[in-house]
């Protein structure tokens, strides 16, 4: 039966857009224009907006919850999420089975739901979600021909049975809705074979067409994200297929990845990975040409560091910035990529008035992990924006502690940043540095993620 659907995936041509279709009911739900929305008129209450997200463990989601802003760490209360993890409809929170053991992770639900909510405020908007890592488009994800046909893969099923369950408790509800449209994060597992890579293009074009057929909506917007799996032989083949499904159709849309951060399993999209997925394959759906920049790091390795002291200190750096950034996350080293043994609070000042800007404190590996990038371990706040100016950065570093700060680094700065002088102040509490550090070597225990201003 297998090699049947390949066959056919191989061999069909799905029509996607039906000729019926007109391209303007498309563009319809893509963009809400405000001139004649029945919301802004009074005339008609507008049907609620339905999203459907699917795939497999990039859309589960392997972020740290700690990659999210604190107020993204707590249900939003004007975005409803059905999760098939807990079967029910909840103000929007993070919504993956990785979230076990105390460990919570997400996926681009979070920043998905707020894009389309910010994006469209006049309407409400809800996310049915399923996902299961390590499934294939091939078989597992299999649409059949039917509702009713058996051959239908396992995670189709669960699929259908989820958006079944969420839209029923909606329709008792006496809810008036409109699926909206979906997001798609899937593939790695079929570029492991190079059969299901070469059928990829058929199966995802028949996927498309027998979702908006199962949830009798055919002309609703499509959006995947590519895939970006370094070690998946046939990696190219699924990359390719993406594009040449949304090439061939003007409702659905591939969205980049390869600039994404990934977890140390070069496999999995990060916390900021996992913010910059949501936000582009919302703005996707929302009718933007253009995609969402990535945060990035202030500073990287680029040569030798020493690390020879230890001590209660709050160790960083002067800098300054020549434009606008946009502060994201805040960071600190860890330098044997193992977790930090001991919570650091991190803090940005005001070089002048030696305020603190903003602070945060990336949590002990035991209590909350957090991604890694390039040495550091960073934590999301509330973005932050400094103008052009110099500004003070600097994190707790203690006695004894394996987390030790390096200094005479070879350094990096990204555009936008310069580094001007190491500074550090004795003992524990967070206090401004003002002690030079010797030999104006460059020190580092600090770092940030931001990006530009729009």
């Amino acid at each position: 039966m297998v090699l049947l659907h390949l066959l056919l995936a191989c061999s069909e041509s799905i029509a996607i857009d039906p000729p019926v279709v007109d391209s303007s009911v498309v563009d319809s739900l893509v963009v809400d224009s405000p001139a004649d929305s029945p919301a802004d008129t009074g005339d008609l209450k507008q049907p609620r907006l339905v999203y459907l997200l699917g795939g497999q463990s990039n859309m589960d989601g392997w972020g740290y919850v700690t990659g999210l802003p604190p107020s993204l760490q707590l249900a939003q209360t004007d975005v409803d999420i059905y999760w098939s993890g807990r079967s029910l409809w909840t103000g929007l929170v993070a919504s993956s089975y990785g979230s076990t053991g105390g460990v919570e992770y997400f996926g681009p639900e979070v920043v998905f739901g707020r894009t389309m909510a910010d994006g469209l405020p006049d309407r409400q908007v809800s996310l049915i979600k399923y996902a299961v890592g390590g499934t294939d488009l091939a078989e597992c994800w299999y649409p059949g021909d039917s509702r009713d046909d058996p051959s239908r893969g396992a995670c189709y099923q669960g699929f259908i049975a989820t958006v079944d369950a969420a839209l029923s408790e909606l329709d008792a509800q006496g809810v008036d809705y409109e699926i909206g449209g979906m997001i798609w994060m899937q593939g790695e597992s079929d570029a492991y074979q190079e059969s299901f890579s070469n059928a990829y293009k058929a199966n995802m074009e028949r996927f498309i067409y027998r979702v908006r057929q199962d949830v009798e909506q055919s002309a609703w917007p499509f959006a995947m994200g590519e895939i970006d799996c370094p070690t998946c032989p046939w990696r190219d083949t699924v990359r390719q297929a993406q594009r040449d499904v949304a090439a061939a159709s003007d409702s659905v849309f591939v969205v980049a990845t390869d600039d994404l951060p990934q977890n140390q399993d070069n496999l999995h999209f990060d916390g900021s990975g996992q913010r910059t997925l949501g936000r582009r394959l919302g703005e996707a759906l929302l009718g933007s040409t253009t995609q969402a920049a990535t945060a990035q790091p202030a500073f990287a390795f680029t040569g030798t560091w020493e690390s020879l002291y230890t001590g209660n200190f709050v160790v960083g750096y002067s800098f300054e910035t020549t434009e606008s950034l946009l502060i994201t996350d805040l960071g600190t080293l860890d330098l044997g990529w193992d977790g930090l043994s001991i919570g650091s609070s991190v803090a940005i000042w005001d070089a002048q008035s030696q305020a603190i800007l903003v602070r945060a404190t990336v949590p002990a590996h035991v209590s909350s992990p957090s991604s890694i990038w390039g040495g550091w371990r960073f934590v999301a706040i509330e973005p932050l924006e400094l103008p052009p100016g110099t500004y003070m950065i600097g994190s707790q570093v203690y006695n004894g502690s394996a987390d030790r700060y390096l200094h005479d680094a070879e350094v990096q700065a990204a555009p936008g940043v310069n580094w001007l002088e190491g500074r550090h102040s004795n003992g524990t509490g967070l206090l401004y540095p003002t002690q030079v550090s010797p030999n104006q070597g460059t020190w580092f225990g600090p770092n940030f993620l931001f990006r530009p201003v729009e």
